[in-house]
């Protein structure tokens, strides 16, 4: 591999998950301002269920979902949203759970 290719590898593995952090909240605020927060709560919970379904001993999906719960949760609290509260709080704890049981 060349120089330039490694290094554009090294930076593409440390921007992905960095872009995928920083999308949940983004999604959630532009789905809020017109009113399509279902849309964004089905694509939180299906990717929740693909993660939990993922057999890889690789974790970092799981701990996205665990930081995206918790993002809705905290903005969903500031908003005064109930639903983005309760379904942020839901994908944080079984997210959590499910993290827990892979790394034991």
């Amino acid at each position: 591999m060349s120089g330039l290719s490694l290094r554009l590898t090294e930076i593409r593995s440390f921007l992905l998950p960095v872009s995928q952090f920083a999308a949940w909240p983004i999604f959630f605020l532009l789905t809020s301002a017109i009113s399509q927060q279902p849309a964004y709560f089905l694509a939180l919970l299906l990717v929740l269920a693909a993660d939990v379904i993922d057999k890889s001993p690789r974790n970092r999906g799981l701990f996205r979902d665990m930081v995206a719960g918790g993002a809705t949760t905290l903005l969903a609290f500031f908003i005064n949203d109930l639903d983005g509260v309760a379904i942020g709080a839901i994908v944080t704890v079984a997210a959590t759970s499910r993290l827990i049981q892979k790394l034991n």
